[in-house]
């Protein structure tokens, strides 16, 4: 790779953090930003799976546990990153629950749970991060959404209302932030051959007919697909991309 490439798409010297990172797109994300020279590192809840994640990623992946649901730790798992590494460049909110049920069966509970995950916990992070960003007059937030925030889709309301609360957090936050060098967008995966996706699907064959049949690329994403977008959005090839969501969706989002 020339000087130019490695300037726009390399990432020697940025930290980074991931949410879910030890499994899932979390885990691709993390091996793609390591390959483009990043320092990782990548929270989740079991201890376990970050150790196994971080054996097979190398020595430029660190793990650190951490509920987002524990919002109230937000600000001193920045603070503990930024202490440890000088700085933090990139965040990417990712960590993420389904819940797949009959719009009558949800309860409020259930909607409380994917919103704790996927919009409370990401906004706390994203709001501890900043004043950090904001200093080195750089950053890149990069929010995890789905095809479900801009397709209707069934028996995923709550799913589908946080992720679509993603995508209203990307466009105001980055109207804020953008004068101080920080970028806040968005990746909208299509159907990507993950955990989560098999544990939504696996027991509903007409669902994967159905995904497929609207898919023009006639295939499952793969977890890298999400992994070098992300790279992407974190350096300097994308510089003057804010606000955005970009669709990594082989075409589903086009509705033909």
């Amino acid at each position: 790779m020339n000087d130019g490439m490695m300037e726009a798409f390399g990432l020697k010297g940025h930290v980074a953090l991931i949410t879910g990172g030890g499994s899932g797109l979390g885990l691709a994300m993390a091996e793609c930003l390591a390959a483009a020279g990043a320092q990782v590192v990548i929270a989740g809840r079991r201890r376990q799976v970050l150790d196994e994640a971080c054996a097979h990623l190398g020595d430029s992946v660190a793990g650190i546990e951490y509920d987002v649901t524990d919002t109230g730790r937000a600000g001193e798992i920045i603070k503990e990153i930024v202490n440890r590494y000088g700085r933090l460049d990139i965040l990417i909110n990712n960590a993420g629950v389904h819940c797949k049920k009959a719009v009558e069966d949800v309860t409020r509970e259930d909607l409380q749970s994917v919103l704790d995950v996927h919009l409370f916990g990401a906004y706390a992070l994203t709001q501890a991060a900043i004043p950090y960003m904001r200093a080195n007059k750089q950053g890149s937030v990069i929010f995890i959404s789905s095809m479900s925030a801009v397709m209707g889709m069934t028996n995923v309301t709550a799913y589908s209302a946080a992720k679509a609360a993603v995508l209203g957090l990307v466009k105001t936050i980055s109207g804020e932030v953008a004068k101080d060098g920080i970028r806040v967008n968005a990746i909208v995966p299509g159907f990507i051959d993950t955990p989560m996706f098999h544990q939504a699907t696996d027991k509903d064959p007409e669902r994967q007919k159905k995904i497929l049949g609207h898919t023009p690329m006639e295939c499952y994403g793969l977890p890298k697909d999400v992994g070098w977008a992300a790279v992407y959005l974190s350096g300097a090839a994308s510089r003057f991309v804010t606000g955005t969501a970009l669709m990594v969706d082989g075409g589903c989002s086009i509705g033909f």
